[in-house]
């Protein structure tokens, strides 16, 4: 059989097209463009299957379509499947400031209209750990209207604790780590009606016939590959089933919301518009994780698209949405620096073939910058990020987190040091005019002289932040379980430290919020107070972007004369 042949008759299910995470053949459809998606149609037996987006963010404006969903969507309609979408963050359209008991009734009240109107045959539902409380009502509004429909979990806060999960909300499958081959398994199961018993990347419960239920592991599904090996075979986020082109695109994030983020994300200029894409999968630091951050719930193998492939999609979105700028959602785009060359070099070369040139920002690590910065220097050539500038990079966002050597060995940030910080943000500065760079408060050692030592770093380099967190445990990280042993999950809950049962782990993932609304679990031997008013000294010191909310309140912080104790004298 040729590969011409191949490519005409690709497997009936899309996970079929791969084996042990590499796909079979490159010739096969998938959906890319908004045409593409035209050559898959529904099949008869297919399933109506419901996509819920829950509202996130909900100080601000809506502005991230779902990627993780959408590339579950398209797969779905690869599969012959009938795909309706409930995107409810979409929906409100504005910041919700205000009564949210409204807020959810509405939610509430949207949901039972959908399911009302559309009778689906499955649902899916997911996102992150900090939309637990709102995805909780929403699974037991499901399973009221309609409790024979099975109930998919994915996303990050279904791999974060999956088992937990299963047993604290009214779902009964949890789709853990990349979906995309996953949920087409998945769906054809259910469409069959065949037991989900060795579906790799899922958990499930067996119901028992007195209602208990046990719950079954089928253990992990290899990692799609990179480049051609995989990620290149994916269909692209199926957009156009969400209001991108009405909502999202509108709304800007990156470069071209830098300084309104904080206040509520809202558009600055009616002309200009954004939206979100990725590039890789992972991060390289994922095995040895810095302690904070929850990295492999996309498993722990760091993947790369091909760059050409990221240029077409690119392009496309340029051409659909007349969009001015792409921001790479990534959680370490620039990590491969000979990928990165090679990514410029197809931007430049799409330039002289079709004149598409576009804006874009994505994240960076100053390790990995400083060292290219390094080497340019000794060679004469231009740094990595004046060859970026060249192709349209705008913003290059950093977890810098902190300016201490001691926080910095504290938190495990592996490869970076204060003076490869000093290296990288200062070249990001004087070619972009400005670093967006994160902070983090409440670290294990903190104390006010660490602090110090971020603020003077921070002044020595010209460095006004965008945002300085609190530091927050989240399951799936080591911190998790630092603050587990310390006690501190069941002080966020009870205000004393002690052991967390799950029902206090459950209240404490209940009232998750952003990193810096409040201080839960503060690793530092600091009282809280002491924490919130460092944060504040330093934000206001530096001029850090979130000084209009701390950050997501609504409130304007107060003057504070000093704004902490000796503050404005040499003993902080």
């Amino acid at each position: 059989m040729t590969a011409n042949s191949l490519g005409k008759n690709a497997p009936p299910r899309f996970y079929q097209r791969f084996i042990g995470g590499v796909v079979q053949n490159h010739d096969w459809p998938r959906i890319t463009t908004q045409l593409s998606g035209a050559q898959f149609q529904p099949r008869d037996a297919g399933l109506n299957f419901l996509i819920i987006n829950a509202p996130i963010r909900e100080w601000s404006q809506p502005n991230i379509l779902p990627l993780g969903q959408s590339f579950v969507g398209a797969v779905s309609v690869m599969d012959g499947h009938r795909l309706h979408v409930l995107d409810l963050n979409a929906m409100r359209q504005r910041p919700i400031r205000d009564n949210p008991q409204a807020f959810t009734s509405w939610v509430l009240e949207k949901l039972t209209e959908c399911l009302s109107s559309f009778r689906p045959d499955v649902i899916g539902i997911g996102g992150i750990i900090t939309q637990y409380a709102r995805i909780k009502r929403m699974t037991e509004q499901c399973k009221r209207i309609h409790p024979d429909i099975p109930i998919i979990l994915g996303g990050g806060i279904a791999t974060c604790m999956p088992e937990f999960m299963l047993r604290r909300l009214d779902i009964d499958i949890v789709v853990r780590e990349e979906g995309e081959l996953t949920i087409s398994e998945l769906l054809e199961r259910i469409e069959l009606a065949q037991p989900l018993d060795g579906i790799k990347g899922t958990l499930f419960k067996r119901y028992n016939g007195d209602g208990s239920f046990d719950i079954v592991d089928n253990g992990i599904r290899p990692q799609i590959g990179g480049r051609e090996l995989g990620l290149d075979a994916l269909p692209w986020p199926l957009r156009s089933r969400w209001p991108e082109e009405d909502v999202y695109k509108h709304n800007p994030i990156g470069h071209l919301n830098w300084q309104n983020k904080w206040k509520d994300g809202a558009a600055t200029d009616a002309g200009s518009y954004s939206l979100a894409m990725l590039g890789s999968r992972g991060c390289p630091y994922a095995v040895n994780a810095c302690d904070y951050c929850y990295t492999t719930y996309l498993g722990p193998k760091y993947r790369l698209r091909s760059p050409r492939e990221v240029v077409n999609e690119m392009e496309a979105l340029k051409s659909e949405y007349g969009v001015n700028y792409l921001h790479f959602l990534d959680d370490l785009l620039i990590a491969n620096p000979k990928w990165a060359y090679e990514l410029f070099d197809e931007l430049k070369l799409r330039r002289r073939q079709t004149g598409f040139k576009i804006e874009w920002g994505g994240t960076c690590r100053t390790n990995i910058i400083a060292a290219e910065v390094l080497k340019a220097r000794k060679s004469g050539a231009p740094s990595i990020l004046e060859r970026a500038y060249e192709v349209g990079m705008r913003q290059a966002g950093y977890g810098v987190e902190t300016g201490s050597p001691t926080i910095l060995k504290s938190i495990d940030k592996s490869g970076q040091t204060v003076d490869a910080i000093r290296v990288a943000i200062g070249e990001t500065i004087r070619v972009f005019g400005y670093a967006d760079c994160s902070f983090m408060i409440g670290s294990p050692g903190e104390t006010r002289e660490t602090v110090r030592e971020t603020v003077e770093l921070c002044k020595e380099i010209g460095l006004a932040p965008e945002v300085f967190f609190f530091t927050t445990a989240y399951p799936g990280t080591t911190f998790w379980q630092l603050a587990l042993k310390k006690g501190l999950v069941a002080k966020a809950v009870t205000g004393k430290p002690g052991p967390a049962d799950e029902d206090m782990i459950e209240e404490y993932c209940m009232r998750l919020g952003e990193q810096g609304d409040a201080v839960r679990t503060n690793f530092s031997d600091l009282p809280d107070e002491e924490i919130v008013e460092l944060s504040w000294w330093a934000v206001k010191e530096l001029g850090a972007q979130n000084v209009y909310r701390h950050p997501h309140t609504g409130d304007i912080e107060p003057e504070r004369s000093p704004l902490v104790r000796g503050a404005n004298d040499a003993s902080l």
